[in-house]
């Protein structure tokens, strides 16, 4: 028991040093030497846990999609809140709002992070869809939403916001610029969904602690 809880701990270890130097350096620059020199411990000893920085970032993915999807469930299977404010609390609990999680965030909307922020909004899409279909279905059944494929409409909607929202596109806007781009995005969303004008307006929300943390000033 105590070789696997060390073991367990070992891998633990791995991923924080590993998720700390892809967030400061980016995936593509940090190499398994940089890897080795945070852990102060031998390649082949990172070697026994993972085939490759690969295999390593796969785990760094997974441990903060799996993070975001529980907060996301704990919220989603809250069947005291009514239909509306469970599906947006359930999108916004995709996106963590710790200091931790914000920090996480902040670097994977660098362009040298792309490729992981890209994998991690593909894992959590494939993950959330379910999540969220079930929400509009139940809302359908509430008169709050009208679709007849909640599934493809959840996808659509996710893929839209993954692809309009890209770090470097992000990164180019004006605040002015932002806020167009989400209030078209909210629009689309509540036509895919047939939901009312203005219910999802919350959603917004996702988008002002980027636009604060980036200093963006209107026009500019």
């Amino acid at each position: 028991m105590p070789r696997k809880n060390n073991s367990q701990q070992t891998i633990s270890n791995i991923i924080d040093v590993s998720a700390r130097l892809f967030a400061e350096k980016g995936y593509e620059q940090t190499t398994i030497q940089d890897i080795v020199a945070g852990l102060g411990m031998s390649k082949g000893a990172i070697f026994h846990h993972f085939s490759s920085k690969e295999d390593i970032v796969e785990a760094v993915i997974g441990r903060y999609s799996d993070k975001f999807l529980a907060g996301a469930e704990a919220v989603a299977n809250d069947t005291s809140v009514p239909i509306l404010e469970r599906f947006i609390s359930t999108v916004l609990a995709l996106h963590v709002s710790d200091d931790t999680g914000l920090q996480m965030a902040e670097h994977l909307h660098k362009p040298q992070n792309a490729l992981m922020h890209m994998k991690i909004e593909r894992e959590l899409g494939d993950d959330a869809t379910p999540i969220l279909a079930k929400h509009v279905r139940e809302g359908m059944e509430q008169g709050v939403f009208d679709t007849p494929c909640p599934e493809e409409a959840i996808g659509r909607i996710l893929s839209y916001g993954n692809s309009a929202f890209d770090a470097e596109r992000l990164a180019t806007l004006t605040s002015d610029e932002l806020s167009h781009k989400v209030t078209s995005y909210i629009w689309a969303a509540e036509r895919l969904l047939g939901a009312e004008s203005g219910s999802l307006d919350c959603l917004a929300q996702l988008f002002e602690r980027f636009d604060a943390a980036n200093g963006h000033n209107s026009g500019e």
